[in-house]
């Protein structure tokens, strides 16, 4: 049951978000800067040039590479039909670094490429309104070209690009109504980027449309209360790492166009939990690099975002760059040095890389390292994070989520966790799925309701996430698991997930505490009440590992390292392991060496029932084979 008074705290976070909102002064206004006036105005341009520190340099070197790639490109092609996303965030990437080489060398083989992919951007009939975010990038793309090649660009060429503002973002937005599952007053990151594009756009040809300028932005502003509300009150995001660094690059976005155009923030950045929201990013970060992948979230992938900058900036606190900086540095030897990226490395530049540069404060201090090693987080998402150390890949880390599937991207996951030691993931998430392959099911994939064809999907249904079950039945949709802080003894940190919630009319009470030990060992207990009829329990951990079982659990190896896993209590409880590498049926992609650990029990009617498992990495096995 949740907690009256969590229930409250959140109901008077929710309750003073309008409160927030802050519409610019009339005034504002009337003064609009001189072009170009977003993000970066001649000042911070005159700037960016005399900063000769180590890290400004190796992003002005990435820039340059990456714009000198640009030049050759032909104009980027936009199919007639269909998602054109991808096409958006190419032209914006192009648009974005183009235009800020130009303005930072002169050389004006980047002005004419920026000017070409703009005029052809401007040129179509319609920037895809049926699917908006392929608007929102558009807009921010014409927006900014407009804005930061404003000097250079003739009478012709601005007419143009106001034109195609107007026409493909800015009325089309205003034709979208609030309510339902609209993005206007939405609570998820279409609300960020749809409205945080097109005031971009706005603003930038504010004093050719001031009505109408002043009209989306006054909208936008008014209309982010329920996503500004997702944020408190500890900063977790409810769609995941990846739509975290979507939906906050857009609303970091708007607030900087908001504050270079019209002084102010609009109250945007004011929502309680919003600037907290660097920890989230930060403590989603495991010890091997890559994210906790829940929702719709991929595996492997990292939120790692431009807008770190800016956060670390709005801190003061270069502590949350340590991921970063050493990012740059590794980009830096790839691209620039020659360097061959070793097993694992990528490096594919963001579309927002002059973000970054412009975000970038060397004047940073260092501090102290305040990371929390026990994060917990309330809110829409409660989650909680362990981690023996930070900056260690081979530290002991678990964390544990609550929440519900009914919300954006949401999968049927509460209460499920992920683990690694010794530089492993021992007990994985299977990431999302892509949105192709569900396609291919006759079922809405944004229908979260209780029977949704979504949930029949391997991943983002129950089957692909380390979470308990009883008969085999869905969680309840309707449900909400709430997380508190265990007290922690003798160096031990541990969380308790209220998961009873979830599993109304299958059980009366359940509950699952995590913990990781002083000595880096982990203890997963589980702890459920029948009501009038007897249950089949089922307990599940995916792994990647090879799986052998013993007597009493099982022994975990992988990449020379090996987990004991024990079973320490459970009544009759027996274990199998199961080969899920296979798609199961048309809507889902293989899972290459993909096992599912399942620990069964029968709990009699009216039956208190507790499962409780110990995890303990083991030495370096090599020389046992």
């Amino acid at each position: 049951m949740i907690k009256p008074v969590v229930v409250l705290l959140f109901t008077m976070a929710v309750s003073g978000m309008a409160e927030c909102a802050m519409e610019p002064p009339v005034e504002n206004w009337a003064k609009l800067p001189p072009h170009p006036r977003l993000f970066a105005n001649a000042g911070r341009i005159e700037t960016l040039k005399k900063q000769n520190d180590e890290v400004t340099l190796q992003l002005l070197d990435l820039l340059k590479h990456e714009s000198d790639k640009k030049l050759d490109l032909k104009p980027v092609f936009y199919p007639p039909t269909g998602y054109i996303m991808s096409e958006m965030r190419n032209v914006q990437g192009r648009v974005l670094g183009l235009s800020l080489s130009y303005r930072l060398t002169g050389d004006k083989r980047y002005f004419v490429k920026a000017r070409q992919e703009l005029l052809t951007l401007a040129a179509l009939p319609e920037w895809r309104p049926s699917h908006f975010l392929d608007t929102g990038e558009a807009a921010l793309a014409a927006g900014v070209g407009f804005d930061w090649l404003y000097h250079d660009l003739s009478s012709d060429d601005r007419d143009r690009v106001v034109q195609a503002i107007v026409r493909n973002a800015i009325l089309p937005s205003l034709e979208v109504e609030a309510g339902g599952k609209s993005w206007v007053n939405g609570d998820f990151n279409w609300t960020q980027v749809c409205h945080g594009g097109v005031v971009v756009a706005a603003l930038a040809i504010a004093e050719r449309e001031p009505e109408l300028a002043r009209k989306v932005t006054e909208r936008a502003i008014n209309n982010f209360d329920k996503v500004g509300a997702t944020y408190a009150p500890d900063g977790s995001y409810a769609e995941g790492p990846g739509y975290w660094a979507y939906g906050t690059g857009f609303h970091v976005i708007l607030i900087e166009a908001l504050r270079t155009a019209l002084g102010v923030s609009g109250g945007l950045d004011q929502f309680p939990g919003f600037l907290k929201t660097s920890d989230f990013a930060m403590q989603m970060m495991t010890p091997t690099g890559s994210d906790y992948n829940f929702s719709d979230h991929a595996d492997g992938a990292s939120c790692e975002d431009p807008i770190m900058l800016w956060f670390a900036r709005e801190h003061r606190d270069r502590n949350l760059l340590r991921n970063k900086l050493a990012a740059f540095a590794r980009n830096h030897a790839i691209a620039i040095g020659g360097r061959e990226p070793a097993d694992g490395e990528k490096y594919s530049a963001h579309r927002h890389l002059p973000f970054e540069i412009i975000w970038w404060d060397p004047t940073l201090p260092s501090g102290n390292d305040s990371r929390a090693r026990h994060w917990t987080a309330a809110g829409v998402l409660p989650l909680g994070v362990m981690r023996s150390a930070w900056d260690d890949p081979n530290a002991s880390f678990i964390a544990v989520k609550g929440g519900t599937p009914n919300h954006s991207h949401a999968h049927m996951d509460v209460g499920s966790f992920i683990l690694e030691a010794d530089g492993v993931r021992w007990a994985v998430d299977a990431g999302t799925e892509q949105y192709g392959m569900m396609r291919k099911g006759d079922f809405d994939l944004w229908d979260y309701s209780q029977n949704s064809g979504r949930w029949t999907t391997f991943r983002v249904g129950p089957d692909g996430h380390n979470i308990l079950r009883f008969d085999n039945a869905l969680q309840n949709v309707n449900g909400k698991a709430e997380i508190t802080k265990l007290p922690g003894d003798n160096g031990d940190m541990g969380n308790l997930v209220e998961l009873t919630p979830l599993y109304q009319n299958q059980v009366s009470r359940v509950q699952r505490s995590v913990r990781l030990h002083a000595d880096c060992t982990f203890t997963i207990s589980d702890e459920w009440t029948t009501g009038e009829k007897a249950v089949h329990a089922s307990w599940q951990w995916l792994t990647r590992a090879e799986v052998t079982v013993t007597n009493d659990g099982a022994i975990l190896k992988q990449d020379d390292k090996a987990l004991q896993f024990r079973i320490i209590e459970g009544k009759g409880a027996r274990i199998e392991v199961e080969d899920i590498s296979q798609a199961r049926n048309i809507i889902d992609s293989p899972n290459p060496g993909l096992s599912r650990i399942v620990i069964r029990m029968e709990t009699p009617p009216q039956t208190g029932a507790s499962l409780v498992v110990t995890a303990t990495p083991m030495k370096d096995v090599r020389s046992s084979r």
